[in-house]
């Protein structure tokens, strides 16, 4: 290979430099440097990406520091392995990674990379610079299926960044609560809510008490904790929120579980999203009719959550978190029929 050869799948950009033996690859990420840094230096997130997704991983070393080292393992089903091991030079956060690189299957071919990553303002440029000894061993590299695993893990790690569908829907739905939070009047936190006995901080109240324990418990998770809802009901749901949400944003959270003997090991974005995000859902209502607000709820996620909920009526009932079910016309709208069913009066 003699000429420059750009090469693009999807956002990855691979190009081979005429005059040097180098390697250049290319993307951008939609993440801040900060998680793409993390990406590719916590092992946790790194086995969850790197390489072709018909290879399993295994990770032997990886001391992510000026002086540390490195050694992973991909499997093939046949039980083929094909180990990578190296030394990191430097090592800056969110700035640089420097290592170097050797196939333990080529002892004698050692490449140099550099790693940088660039600040585009909310996204992030990752540019990979291979030097390599020689001209053939960079062809070599090229030739021997390198780019489609470079591939495979960029569009792997691209997906983890973006974070699961669990993470955009809680950003959504409370970000909903939070405009109604900031929407109480003054003396409007007294005033009575749907639910027997509440008034309206007690809602916020029930989401920044009940689901803390419910992670630690389940997860071993500690969440922050804000300010009294007593003292500063908008202080302590904007804490809690935003836990929640980096919690979700976070690409560990795809890998962990959270146990319950109620609803056994579920997945932890899984488990947040069906029990948590839904109940900050329903009770966006709440706040609203207490504190005069639009009352008016996603008519989609309204019917997605009742279609759950109806075949599992008496276990959910049996609870004790809803009240009887509210008579309502059978042609009532998707809201009315939701509220109706947790025992609300529509």
């Amino acid at each position: 290979m003699t000429g420059t050869d750009t090469r693009q799948n999807d956002d990855t950009r691979i190009a081979a430099d005429p005059a040097l033996p180098t390697i250049v690859i290319s993307r951008e990420f939609a993440a801040a440097p900060e998680r793409v840094f993390r990406a590719y230096t916590d092992p946790d997130l790194l086995i969850q990406w790197l390489g072709p997704r018909r290879l399993t991983m295994r990770i032997d070393a990886y001391d992510a520091r000026r002086g540390g080292s490195y050694r992973y393992v991909h499997r093939a089903d046949d039980g083929t392995e094909f180990a990578f091991h190296g030394v990191f030079h430097d090592v800056r956060p969110a700035e640089r990674i420097v290592q170097t690189f050797t196939y333990e299957g080529s002892p004698d071919e050692v490449s140099l990379e550099t790693m940088v990553f660039e600040d585009l303002g909310g996204r992030t440029l990752v540019t990979t610079t291979s030097l390599m000894s020689s001209f053939e061993a960079r062809d070599g590299m090229l030739a021997s299926g390198m780019e489609g695993g470079v591939r495979d893990g960029h569009e792997r790690l691209d997906e983890l960044l973006r974070g699961t569908p669990a993470a955009a829907e809680h950003r959504r739905i409370a970000g909903v609560f939070t405009e109604r939070v900031r929407g109480v009047a003054a003396g409007g936190w007294d005033a009575p809510a749907p639910c027997e006995g509440w008034v309206a901080r007690d809602v916020v109240r029930h989401l920044v008490e009940w689901f803390p324990e419910f992670l630690k418990s389940g997860a071993g998770i500690a969440l922050p904790k804000g300010p009294s809802v007593d003292d500063d009901p908008v202080g302590a749901w904007t804490v809690h929120s935003e836990a929640v949400q980096a919690l979700l944003d976070d690409p560990a959270t795809a890998g962990k579980t959270l146990s319950n003997p109620h609803i056994g090991d579920v997945p932890l974005d899984t488990a947040v999203d069906q029990f948590y995000t839904a109940d900050v859902f329903m009770h966006t209502w709440d706040l609203s009719r207490a504190t005069g607000q639009d009352e008016a709820l996603d008519p989609e996620k309204c019917r997605q959550l009742l279609t759950g909920m109806e075949p599992i009526d008496e276990v959910l009932r049996g609870s004790g978190q809803y009240g009887p079910k509210v008579a309502v016309p059978t042609d009532a709208d998707a809201q009315t029929r939701l509220l109706a069913f947790i025992g609300r009066q529509p």
